[in-house]
């Protein structure tokens, strides 16, 4: 993938990622509980994510760098995240749920100017300004539904939180070394763990053994097979701004969804929130300032197999039993 002109992976990933919530509301017609929903296709992609790491690239040696990473990536950067943003659709509508997306892209700018990694650029702030404008009315174009109680309101508030801290956290400790495959399979992998240990407090994860039913959760690991190998293509190679700008593709795609599939009505605002968000994504164009340049030199290793270059303080090499941590 690394052919693919960026902006083409931030809208693939987008879009696959924004089939989510249309998939689940088609699974729940059939009877499939949100967490079911949840968990199955997302350890379905670990395996299969895991079995093609395996065919490709040998096997990967495990470390425990590398299983701190899944664990963290794959609790904060997806299993949290999915499950209270499942949980507020469910409870809240998805009008609702849909706003806890809008405010990634502002904290993780946030974040990156408060830790110094990069300076203030005012056509960045502008981008993200227009992002969250245009993000925020298409949420009012849904008719989200603001009574709701404290609990909601913090669930609302911790989705973003977790997801601009792991948007940081892989920029600054991904090992770039390490195929997609297994990365993604890593954080899956430990995502469904996490999901299925706090099933419990929501739901069944039992899914009924019909073709109607299953027929959903299959397609939504199918699509996270797909996503996250761009996903990871896309963490290599853009800043964690331009990375967090999945999630207005994903707010886009799931709507234009739910007016196809459900019939969903929207108001007249929908139009100029589309306008402004392809508006901020074109000001996000153009060179992004290189975080790792101020976080870690680069490092090489290499032996007979085969070389790689890390831009972080996890550098990787090939070995013959697979990919090993450099001395």
């Amino acid at each position: 993938m690394q052919s693919i002109p960026v902006w083409q992976l931030l809208l693939g990933t987008g879009v696959l990622f924004g089939l989510g919530l249309p998939l689940s509301q088609l699974g729940a017609r059939e009877g499939v509980d949100v967490m079911a929903f949840a968990v199955w296709p997302t350890a379905a992609a670990a395996l299969v994510l895991a079995a093609l790491g395996r065919l490709r690239h040998g096997p990967l040696n495990l470390n425990l760098r590398l299983l701190r990473f899944g664990l963290f990536a794959g609790t904060f950067g997806h299993a949290l995240p999915a499950a209270a943003g499942y949980w507020l659709a469910r409870e809240t509508g998805a009008g609702f749920a849909a706003l806890a997306y809008t405010l990634p892209p502002v904290l993780t700018l946030g974040l990156t100017l408060l830790l110094r990694l990069e300076a203030p650029v005012a056509r960045r702030i502008g981008a993200v300004a227009l992002g969250l404008a245009g993000a925020l009315l298409l949420v009012a174009s849904r008719g989200a539904v603001l009574d709701v109680g404290p609990f909601a309101l913090g669930l609302l508030l911790l989705i973003p939180v977790s997801i601009a801290g792991n948007n940081l956290y892989r920029t600054l400790y991904l090992p770039k070394a390490v195929p997609a495959e297994w990365l993604a399979a890593l954080m899956l992998s430990s995502s469904a763990g996490v999901l299925a240990a706090t099933s419990t407090l929501q739901g069944s994860i039992a899914l009924p053994l019909r073709t109607g039913a299953l027929v959903w959760p299959a397609l939504q690991a199918a699509a996270m097979i797909a996503a996250y190998l761009m996903f990871f293509a896309l963490q290599r190679r853009a800043e964690p701004v331009m990375t967090s700008f999945v999630g207005y593709v994903s707010m886009i795609t799931g709507t234009a969804v739910g007016v196809v599939a459900f019939g969903d009505r929207l108001l007249a605002v929908a139009w100029p929130a589309l306008a402004l968000i392809v508006g901020s994504m074109w000001l996000l164009k153009g060179r992004a300032p290189n975080i790792m340049e101020n976080t870690a030199a680069s490092s090489a290793c290499a032996n007979d197999h085969c070389s790689a270059i890390s831009e972080n303080s996890l550098p990787f090499d090939c070995g013959p039993n697979g990919l090993l941590p450099c001395a």
